[in-house]
């Protein structure tokens, strides 16, 4: 065997090795462990401690309204609830709308123009409750979904606790329905770690954790909020916990090149908690590291594993097994990517045909957004996503 071929053999082996270690065996590990390892928590279904729910938005006047509006709605004691909004610089008309709808139970504060984390740190110095519960302008709670995350907190091992953020279809476009797809693929992921250790990372729209355990968030560049607090509450020795019963609702993004967008976005701020969680990456347990390692670190990497498994696919295309096994199977899986794509222009949906265009895009989005990460560490502003 030439020895040029031998080299692209071990690379496209060894990167379709981590791709299928990301995607497949980790969750299929998990879900193992989870059914035959699995630590249970307490729970007290009557516990029901005060609680402050924290929003900061920018300019959501679209939404602001229904937002207190599904607040006051919620099964929960009222003395026992709170609304707290701050508002990094909006300049449309959400302060009108939170000083029309604000009383004992809803305050806000307006903050000069200074990044989402800047002013979640800021809210949090107003928080009197021992529990804090974080979410989005656009995440519309059930009514018992307070009432069901707060009940894990029984259990003083639980540091935070992550609900179920499900998303409900703006469109009928293929975008719509990866975007589903990949979202309930994640969800049991979590739900499968937390049984197990613990869950890695959060849901921006609907998590709980003890005001104790906040860390103020880095403010200087965007992170990943929902990522980086869980993890540090972990590193601290606590758990994190999934609560698919607590359910609060978003659209999906309006296209999938918004969602693009969006997944360049979420992945950027993803990436910059690097610097944040290599410091503390020792503090976890053995069985935390791996997780860590396999669930976040390879799947971020997956963009560059895909393209050497591409690249040595073609380079090999000269070989008669290669060709028919994994060259023509290869441009398969890219002609319905590219089919997706044209799909999508038209606003419909393709089912499971889906999926390889929305793989496709969400590997394309990583890939960009580890190219334009050094333009963005000190970007701490945000934009409210497209509806």
């Amino acid at each position: 065997m030439p020895t040029d071929h031998l080299i692209w053999y071990l690379t496209a082996a060894l990167a379709a090795l981590a791709l299928l270690a990301t995607y497949a065996l980790y969750p299929l590990a998990m879900a193992w462990l989870a059914r035959r390892k699995g630590r249970p928590w307490k729970t007290d279904e009557h516990a029901l401690p005060a609680v402050t729910m924290v929003v900061a938005v920018y300019n959501e006047e679209g939404v602001m309204a229904e937002k207190i509006a599904n607040f006051r709605a919620l099964d929960y004691p009222e003395d026992r609830l709170s609304l707290l909004v701050g508002s990094d610089g909006s300049s449309d008309g959400t302060h009108a709308v939170l000083e029309r709808e604000s009383d004992a139970r809803v305050s806000w504060h307006g903050f000069d123009r200074g990044g989402k984390l800047r002013t979640i740190n800021r809210l949090m110095q107003h928080v009197q409750t021992p529990i804090v519960v974080f979410c989005d302008a656009n995440s519309m709670y059930a009514p018992d979904a307070i009432r069901k995350l707060v009940r894990h907190f029984a259990d003083d091992a639980v540091g935070a606790v992550c609900g179920n953020l499900q998303l409900l279809s703006s469109n009928e476009s293929v975008g719509g329905e990866g975007e589903r797809t990949y979202w309930t693929y994640e969800n049991y992921i979590k739900h499968w770690e937390a049984q197990y250790q613990t869950a890695l990372g959060a849901t921006g729209g609907i998590y709980a954790i003890r005001s104790a355990l906040f860390q103020p968030q880095p403010e200087h560049t965007q992170v990943a909020d929902d990522l980086l607090l869980p993890l540090r509450i972990t590193a601290e020795g606590h758990r994190v916990v999934y609560e698919s019963e607590a359910v609060a609702t978003e659209s999906t993004s309006p296209s999938m090149r918004a969602e693009f967008r969006r997944k360049v976005r979420v992945a950027r701020t993803s990436f910059n908690c690097l610097p944040q969680l290599l410091p503390i990456f020792g503090r976890y347990p053995l069985r935390v590291r791996v997780m860590i390692f396999f669930h976040k670190f390879l799947r971020w990497l997956a963009p560059f594993f895909f393209l050497l498994v591409a690249l040595s696919v073609i380079m090999l295309s000269g070989v008669d097994w290669v060709r028919w096994v994994l060259f023509w199977p290869m441009m398969a899986f890219f002609a319905l990517g590219a089919l997706g794509w044209l799909v999508e222009m038209t606003g419909r949906r393709m089912g499971v045909l889906s999926l390889p265009f929305y793989f496709l895009a969400i590997n394309a989005a990583f890939l960009l957004a580890w190219i334009t990460l050094p333009f963005h560490r000190a970007a701490p502003t945000w934009e409210p996503s497209e509806r």
